[in-house]
């Protein structure tokens, strides 16, 4: 997505009648709401009911593109093999994406685009407004600035909001989202509205207390498969998969049928999968590349750190989902921290 030099300036009716011009243009609209002492994702229909300081949703804006689960199509065999085609996905516009899962979904989409392209998630994804969220501030797990993914963003956006405290900055990120601000008539915003944008960057930029540098991590984890802390932490994890649900950046699935008793006609189904799980590297005839709990927890790591898949499709954003869900209070910048000779 390509930047825009246009800039705008709202108060919070302005980003109302944002939403409501998305509803009336045919989207589904989800934001960041707050239920107990979390947020979720959630259907919307004003900005009464979306939190915009919020820090991280329990499952990432992810679900809405790649489902935990969903049906493909439906087949049956009758006088020959018949597939119904899946309806064309619903318009959705993501309300106060933060910088950290936008950088996520940029992720996705690179590999989802890849030969053979994954015509499910990128019909979701033409059909999918994006308006990013600058946030407001950050707590103990956030580290994303030392991940380059935030607080601070230019792209994966079609438009991103910033509150300047006496009101909000609109930046386009692509044409959709210039065209959709002129068409409600927001005022132009001057310089100081982008000052006090970077002023509220730097101030957050001083708040992480939580770092994972990305700068020769994949190389020296690579490097050091037999280190202690493999298997020291894998004593501790369930291998439950809970850290692959909530991070914005794993993308395995599987895909199994579903059949009816007659036999003749079924769903096919994609269900996200983990690396964790102890089935996941099973092969014919009982066979494991990773039967040992250490191992599936050194992959997913070795993923996050850049390591696997030639460190071009995954790797971490420092969200800190996958340590704010852990059971096991696992941190995988202190396993980091430890392959870096910290302790």
């Amino acid at each position: 997505m390509g930047g825009a030099s246009q800039l705008f300036k709202t108060d919070l009716e302005g980003l109302d009648r944002l939403i409501r011009k998305l509803r009336s243009g045919g989207y589904v609209v989800y934001g960041p709401v707050k239920q107990g002492r979390s947020w979720f994702f959630l259907e919307i229909d004003s900005v009464k009911q979306v939190d915009l300081n919020y820090v991280r949703t329990v499952l990432p804006p992810k679900k809405l593109l790649h489902p935990p689960r969903e049906k493909l199509f439906e087949f049956k065999l009758d006088d020959g093999f018949e597939v119904s085609e899946k309806p064309t996905p619903s318009a959705v516009a993501l309300f106060g994406v933060h910088p950290c899962d936008l950088k996520a979904i940029e992720r996705q989409d690179e590999f989802f685009s890849q030969t053979p392209e994954d015509p499910y998630y990128l019909a979701r994804r033409r059909n999918t407004l994006i308006i990013g969220l600058t946030c407001t501030r950050v707590d103990e797990n956030c580290f994303c600035l030392s991940r380059g993914t935030g607080p601070e963003v230019s792209t994966g956006f079609d438009i991103l909001i910033t509150d300047v405290g006496n009101g909000y900055l609109l930046e386009p990120g692509s044409a959709k989202g210039l065209e959709l601000l002129k068409s409600l008539g927001f005022q132009e915003a001057g310089d100081e509205y982008l000052e006090a944008k970077q002023k509220l960057i730097e101030e957050l930029k001083k708040s992480f207390t939580k770092h994972m540098p990305s700068e020769g991590l994949a190389e020296l984890a690579k490097s050091l498969l037999d280190h202690e802390v493999w298997k020291e932490t894998a004593e501790r994890c369930l291998s439950c998969g809970n850290c692959s649900l909530v991070c914005p950046t794993c993308y395995c699935f599987d895909v199994y049928d579903v059949l009816e008793l007659n036999l003749r006609s079924g769903v096919r189904v994609r269900e996200l999968d983990s690396c964790q799980l102890l089935e996941y590297a099973e092969v014919a005839l009982g066979g494991n590349f990773r039967r040992n709990r250490f191992q599936r927890l050194r992959h997913w790591m070795l993923c996050k750190f850049g390591a696997a898949g030639g460190g071009l499709y995954s790797s971490c954003v420092g969200c800190g989902r996958c340590i704010v869900y852990c059971p096991a209070s696992i941190d995988l910048t202190e396993v980091a921290g430890r392959l870096r000779g910290g302790g």
